[in-house]
């Protein structure tokens, strides 16, 4: 029996799965080609994408508001560059997450995605956000699981006496793995497109099998259980990796692009914060737009942002969080509401970029896809987190109606969870959960 059983066999005799991010390397490697089962041909009809856009410390309460629905939707100045879009979206009020809806910074960023409780401690403990859950499913179809992108440096040690991530991401793979972001353009394009250490993965891979067979004998029957669940992993690694070889799609729906349709972007981070937020947004629809991966947050700024906009008209040269602690002053107000417009003039670049590919049928990347895109919270002066200003853009596949406003204000406590929101994404996304976070259902009026 042991000289027919195949590595390959081992692998497939295997119950339970579990990612390891460290592994994700992996992926890149070029293996050789093999014929593709039928059972992973791709369907004829284009995935759905899921992305974030998050910007820092809030907007202007006195400024950010929609009415109205369909081509009739009405929004305000700040909102205007998503007027050509109106259609496609659904404006949600009177959302947060329960757990925290008010005080320091720390407990009002991170928990964004996963509605977390979070606790004063030197180890960062968190939640899975919705995410990377949601990456748990879709990538196993494609060559990264998800990207976690920014565009301001993360801190590094405490920050108010808690892990400084918890004010540089909205990811955690695991209740005790923040993802911090990538914020360098040339590292994210490399990570979608450069093979160049496929053999050296390859012998790690190999080694780390061999192993496992020999130690395995060694190991009681719950670290048995452990070390089957990392092998099933591995299956999965291998099976990207056949992908990154050849990506042989024998019939149904293609990505749009075959090779990248910008240059690989230079070492050096961008000192231009437009130019850098562009970057971003650009590989975003690269990554999309060629398949590599269906799951992406970006992160326009970092809570308690240094950003300074003063390059926008007319607004002061201080940090953005400075000006979001306005106290009623004129002038910050009129700061904020630009630098809140600047924020969804990001947005609607990307949404314009994501309308013009066409796809299948007449439908384009943007009808194929879920963005959610805001803040963390309303008001940055008081730090509410009560109301978050979020909207959705795009159709998922048809499971989005759009051009409407969704007002949860005056529902009952539990249906204003922004967890209901993320249990309806997870269902969306091929990824239905009994319960997410302190989610009591999902959320009514999106279909």
């Amino acid at each position: 029996m042991k000289k027919t059983l195949t590595r390959r066999a081992v692998l497939k005799g295997l119950g339970a799965s579990v990612t390891l991010p460290w592994l994700d390397s992996l992926v890149w490697r070029r293996a050789k080609a093999e014929s593709i089962s039928q059972s992973e041909v791709r369907s004829a009809q284009p995935p759905t994408r899921y992305g974030v856009v998050l910007f820092a410390n809030g907007v202007n309460p006195y400024e950010w508001w929609a009415s109205g629905s369909g081509g009739e939707l009405d929004l305000s100045s700040p909102l205007q560059p998503l007027m050509p879009f109106r259609q496609s979206l659904t404006v949600l009020k009177g959302l947060h997450v329960f757990n925290n809806t008010s005080g320091p910074h720390w407990p009002l960023f991170s928990n964004y995605l996963n509605g977390a409780t979070f606790s004063k401690s030197l180890i960062p403990e968190g939640a899975q956000s919705i995410d990377q859950l949601i990456a748990r499913k879709t990538g196993k179809e494609t060559l990264i699981p998800s990207l976690v992108l920014g565009v301001e440096p993360a801190e590094t040690g405490l920050r108010g006496g808690v892990p400084s991530v918890y004010y540089g991401t909205i990811s955690w793979s695991s209740k005790n793995t923040p993802v911090p972001p990538d914020i360098y353009p040339r590292s994210v394009f490399d990570r979608l497109f450069d093979r160049s250490g496929l053999e050296l993965n390859r012998s790690v891979l190999d080694a780390v099998l061999e192993q496992s067979k020999d130690v395995r004998r060694r190991l009681g029957r719950l670290d048995q259980g452990k070390l089957d669940e990392y092998m099933e992993s591995v299956r999965e690694l291998e099976l990207r990796m056949e992908r990154a070889a050849s990506d042989q799609r024998l019939e149904g729906w293609r990505p749009s692009l075959r090779e990248p349709n910008i240059p690989r972007p230079q070492e050096a981070l961008p000192q231009d914060v437009a130019d850098h937020m562009r970057m971003m947004l650009d590989l975003t629809l690269l990554a999309w737009q060629m398949d590599k991966t269906r799951v992406i947050t970006l992160l326009l700024n970092r809570d308690v942002s240094h950003m300074k906009f003063g390059f926008l008209e007319g607004v002061l040269n201080e940090q953005l969080h400075n000006i979001s602690h306005h106290k009623e002053d004129k002038d910050k107000l009129r700061s904020y509401t630009r630098i809140n417009q600047f924020h969804v003039e990001q947005f609607a670049y990307l949404l314009k970029k994501m309308q013009q590919v066409q796809e299948a049928e007449g439908r384009s990347l943007l009808d194929h896809s879920i963005l959610q895109f805001g803040s963390n919270m309303f008001n940055g002066d008081s730090h509410d987190g009560r109301d978050l200003p979020m909207i959705l853009a795009g159709h998922g596949n048809g499971a989005l109606r759009g051009g409407q406003v969704i007002d949860v204000s005056s529902r009952p406590e539990e249906e204003q969870r922004a967890c209901n929101l993320y249990a309806s994404l997870a269902r969306i996304m091929g990824t239905p959960v009994d319960r997410f976070g302190d989610s009591v259902g999902e959320l009514g009026g999106l279909a």
